[in-house]
C-alpha cells in the first residue's frame, strides 16, 4: 500500500493536485491526517477528481480535523479514525463545506440531517455510527482492509459500487470492468489456484 500525508501547512489545492496524481494508479493509497486545519474551504472542482480516482483512498484521522484537510479526508472511499479523532464539520463559522456535505450525504440521510442541523464536532465513535467513517483504529495499527485479492478487482469493485445504476452507463461500466479483470489475468490464475488446491498470487 502506498502511503503519504496531508499536511496542514501547505498549499491545500496543491497537495490535493498531487494526491489526485498519485491515485491514477489502482490499488490502495493511504493518506494520514493528524490534527490541524481551519482554513478556508476547498472548491468542488478540486475535490471532484479525487472522489473518481483510479485507486482506493484510504484516509486515517488521528486528532481534531478541521477543512480543508476534512474535506478530503472525508471524501476518501474508506475513512477510518482514531478513537482520539474529532471532526469539525463546521468551516469556521459558517455551514459545513461542500465536501463535507458531500460525504455526508454519501453516508446518508442521518449524517446529513446532523451535519445540516447541527454543525457542531463529531467524535470518533458518532463518526462511525453515522457512517462518515468504516471503523475506529489505533493510528499505527493495521487497517481491516480487504485481503486476498489483486488492485484490479479491488478498484473494480470500487468503481461498480460508485456507480449510478442506468441501462447504458450501467452496462457498459460493467463490460469495461469485465475487460480490466481478464486483461489483469486474475481470472486464470484464480482458477488454476482452485484446481491446484493453493491460495491465488495476484
Amino acid at each position: 500500500m502506498r502511503r503519504t500525508s496531508w499536511h496542514h501547512g501547505r498549499s491545500a489545492v496543491e497537495q490535493l493536485e498531487a494526491l489526485v496524481g498519485q491515485a491514477r494508479e489502482p490499488g490502495f493509497l493511504r493518506v494520514d491526517f493528524e490534527s490541524g486545519g481551519g482554513g478556508g474551504a476547498l472548491c468542488w472542482t478540486y475535490l471532484e477528481p479525487w472522489t473518481r480516482s483510479r485507486a482506493v483512498t484510504v484516509a486515517v484521522i488521528d486528532g481534531t480535523l478541521a477543512s480543508p484537510g476534512l474535506e478530503v479526508a472525508l471524501c476518501s472511499d474508506l475513512v477510518y479514525v482514531a478513537p482520539c479523532a474529532v471532526l469539525e464539520l463546521a468551516a469556521g463559522a459558517g455551514p459545513p463545506a461542500a465536501g463535507v456535505v458531500w460525504a455526508l450525504g454519501r453516508a446518508g440521510r442521518a449524517a446529513l440531517a446532523r451535519g445540516l442541523l447541527d454543525s457542531s464536532s463529531l467524535t470518533a465513535d458518532e463518526a462511525v455510527a453515522l457512517g462518515l467513517a468504516q471503523a475506529t483504529v489505533a493510528a499505527d495499527g493495521d487497517l481491516p482492509l480487504p485481503t486476498g485479492f489483486s488492485p484490479a478487482a479491488v478498484t473494480t469493485a470500487r468503481d461498480l459500487m460508485r456507480a449510478t445504476p442506468s441501462t447504458g452507463p450501467g452496462l457498459a461500466l460493467e463490460l469495461a470492468s469485465f475487460r480490466l479483470l481478464f486483461a489483469a489475468g486474475d481470472p486464470n490464475e484464480g482458477g488454476r489456484a482452485f484446481l491446484e488446491k493453493r491460495e491465488p498470487e495476484f
